[in-house]
């Protein structure tokens, strides 16, 4: 048997691995072949993106959502898009930008 110290020791070294940098990934919508991930191996940079039709992705107290051939980000919608695209949202220290297709994109002027 291996000593209480050894132990909370070995516990302790691999409750900081995870700490360093880790992709998170989840499917979303499997179904229509929607998928959504989540990056954040860099601590500076974490992208967030959603393929296909339907997906939500939750980054960094935002909320994104493709449904029903529009994106919105927290409940606005940044308008609507392609039957199958790919939407990207890049949070920094600095910004936080949504991306359509490779392209930035903003809330239309009304819901601003």
């Amino acid at each position: 048997m291996k000593s209480p110290f050894y132990v909370l020791s070995l516990v302790t070294a691999l409750s900081f691995v995870p700490c360093a940098a880790q992709t998170i990934s989840s499917s979303a919508n499997a179904s229509d072949g929607s998928a959504s991930s989540i990056d954040a191996t860099d601590t500076d940079r974490i992208v967030a993106t959603i393929r296909g039709s339907n997906g939500i992705a939750n980054v960094q107290g935002d909320r994104v959502e493709l449904k029903d051939r529009a994106v919105y980000v927290n409940g606005h919608s940044f308008g609507a898009v392609p039957a199958n695209c790919e939407i990207k949202y890049i949070v920094t220290k600095s910004a936080r930008t949504l991306y359509v297709d490779g392209k930035p994109r903003t809330p239309p002027a009304s819901a601003k």
